[in-house]
C-alpha cells in the first residue's frame, strides 16, 4: 500500500497560513449569509422540544459565564453553550444543507462552536468569518474525496461537524500547525452519530454534541493536549475508520484547497422548506400543482409520488404521529403541500400531525418504490389525480434553496426575519441582520451575541 501523503499537516497549515485577504468577497458574501441563517434557525429552534431538555440539562451541569446560550438569559461554559447553540440551530432541520457531498448541515457545528469561543474571547467579527469560511473548505474538501458515510448507517453531520468545529475553533485561538493537529486528533475521536436517528431528538443532539466536541478539542489542544498527528490520512485513522481502508483519494483531499473556496462553487444550500432536504423535490412539485392548477383538496382521489429504493426505505413512513418524523416522511411532506399549499414550522407539530383532516390527508398518499430512478433520487415525481378523473403531475429537479436554484439574499434575510421574530423584537432583529451583513466591521461579536439574547 502507499504511503499517503499528509493530509493532516496540510490541512492544518492551509488554516493557520491562510490570510483573511485571499478569502475572495463573493465567498465573504456567501459567508454571511449562511451565517446569519443559522442564526435564525437557532432562534427559531430554542423552543423546540428538545431544546427545552437540553436547556434545562446545560443549566444544571453548572454556574460558567463565559458565553451565552442564544435565545435565552442563560449562560454556560463555552463548551456548553456550543452544545446547546449547536443543538438549536439543527432542532428544527431548518439549517443549511450540503447537496453534493454529504458532507450534511455544516453551520450549525461550526458556527454554534466558534461563537460561543469568540464571546469569551476579544474576537473580531473578521476573525469569525475567516475562522468559519475555513473550517468549511476543510471539512468539504475531505468530504468530497471520501464515499458517502451514511451508506456505512453514519450521520455525517455530527462526524464532519465535529471537525469542522475543531477547525474553527482552533482557528479563533490562533493555535500553530501543531496544535491544529492534535484538535484534528481529539475531534477525530470524538466524531459519531447514527443515521437511523433522524426524526427523533437525537438528530439535533448530533450538532450539539458535534459543536462542543469541536470546541472542547480546540480547547484542550491550546492547553497542551496531545493526539495522532496524521489522524487523517493514517491507517485505522478518521478515513480508515468511517470510509473504509483505501477508499479515499488523499491526494485530491489537498489539492488546490480554497480555489475556488467551496462556499464559492459550487456552494451550499439553503432551506427553503423547515424539513429534511430529501423531501424537497417532492415538495417543489407539490407545490407547483397546487398553485398552478389552484387544486381544492375536497376535490382530490389520490396523490402518488415515486422515489427509488434507498430513499423509500429512508423517507416513507407508514405512520407519523409526531412533527419530527414528519420532517423526514415524503409523504407526509406531499400531503401537506397538497392539503395547505405551504410548508411552514406549524406544519411539522405533534398538533398538526394529528388532525383528523391532516391523518386523512395522509392515507391519499401513496409512496412508489422506483426502481427507474437513479439513486439518491435526483427526481420525485408527483401525480395528483382529481375525483373526476383528471390527472396532474409535475416533476422538479433542482429544488429550490440548492445552490443551482439558490434563493436570493432578499429571501434569506426574509426567512430570518420570520424566524427571529419568534424570540427578539424586530428592531433588534434588523440590528443583528445589519451586523452580520457589515461582519467584516465589527470589532467585538460580543456585539452580535448579545443581539441573540431575548429583551
Amino acid at each position: 500500500m502507499a504511503t499517503p501523503p499528509p493530509v493532516t499537516d496540510t490541512m492544518a497549515r492551509f488554516v493557520t497560513e491562510s490570510d483573511f485577504a485571499t478569502i475572495p468577497e463573493q465567498t465573504r458574501a456567501n459567508a454571511k449569509l449562511h451565517i446569519l441563517d443559522t442564526l435564525g434557525v437557532a432562534l427559531a429552534g430554542a423552543d423546540q422540544p428538545a431544546s427545552a431538555i437540553a436547556l434545562d440539562y446545560c443549566r444544571r451541569l453548572g454556574s460558567s459565564k463565559e458565553a451565552s446560550i442564544w435565545g435565552t438569559r442563560s449562560k454556560a461554559s463555552v463548551s456548553t453553550a456550543a452544545f446547546a447553540n449547536g443543538l438549536f440551530a439543527h432542532a428544527l432541520d431548518y439549517d443549511d444543507w450540503e447537496p453534493f457531498i454529504h458532507v450534511g448541515h455544516p453551520s450549525s457545528m461550526i458556527i454554534g462552536a466558534a461563537l460561543p469561543l469568540a464571546e469569551s474571547t476579544r474576537t473580531t467579527g473578521k476573525e469569525l468569518l475567516e475562522a468559519y469560511v475555513l473550517a468549511i473548505e476543510v471539512i468539504c474538501k475531505v468530504a468530497a474525496n471520501s464515499p458517502n458515510m451514511q451508506d456505512r448507517g453514519f450521520h455525517s453531520t455530527p462526524v464532519f461537524g465535529s471537525l469542522g468545529a475543531a477547525v474553527a475553533c482552533a482557528r479563533l485561538l490562533k493555535l500553530d500547525a501543531a496544535k491544529l493537529k492534535a484538535a484534528f486528533g481529539i475531534a477525530a475521536s470524538a466524531a459519531g452519530g447514527i443515521h437511523r436517528q433522524q426524526g427523533s431528538m437525537v438528530k439535533p443532539f448530533h450538532a450539539g454534541n458535534s459543536a462542543r466536541n469541536g470546541a472542547e478539542a480546540a480547547l484542550l489542544a491550546n492547553a497542551g493536549f496531545t493526539a495522532d498527528a496524521a489522524i487523517l490520512e493514517a491507517p485505522r485513522g478518521f478515513c480508515d475508520t468511517f470510509f473504509g481502508s483505501d477508499t479515499c483519494n488523499y491526494e485530491k483531499m489537498i489539492e488546490n484547497i480554497g480555489k475556488p473556496y467551496f462556499l464559492e462553487s459550487p456552494g451550499l444550500g439553503l432551506k427553503w422548506h423547515p424539513c429534511s432536504a430529501p423531501q424537497f423535490l417532492a415538495a417543489d412539485a407539490s407545490l407547483y400543482l397546487k398553485r398552478a392548477h389552484k387544486i381544492d383538496f375536497a376535490s382530490v382521489a389520490k396523490i402518488e409520488v415515486n422515489i427509488p429504493p434507498l430513499r423509500y426505505q429512508r423517507h416513507y413512513a407508514a405512520e407519523v404521529k409526531t412533527g419530527l418524523r414528519g420532517k423526514f416522511a415524503i409523504n407526509y411532506v406531499v400531503a401537506m403541500c397538497i392539503l395547505d399549499g405551504k410548508l411552514e414550522l406549524t406544519t411539522f407539530t405533534d398538533e398538526k400531525v394529528n388532525q383528523s383532516q391532516v391523518q386523512e390527508a395522509l392515507q391519499k398518499v401513496k409512496v412508489i418504490c422506483d426502481e427507474t430512478i437513479p439513486e439518491p433520487g435526483p427526481y420525485c415525481p408527483v401525480a395528483v389525480e382529481l375525483k373526476d378523473g383528471t390527472r396532474l403531475s409535475h416533476t422538479a429537479k433542482i429544488a429550490k434553496g440548492d445552490p443551482r436554484n439558490p434563493m436570493t439574499e432578499d429571501e434569506v434575510v426574509e426567512k430570518f426575519r420570520s424566524n427571529a421574530k419568534l424570540v427578539i423584537p424586530e428592531k433588534q432583529a434588523e440590528e443583528l441582520i445589519a451586523a452580520v451583513q457589515n461582519l467584516e466591521s465589527v470589532d467585538d461579536v460580543k456585539r452580535i451575541v448579545s443581539l441573540l439574547l431575548p429583551a
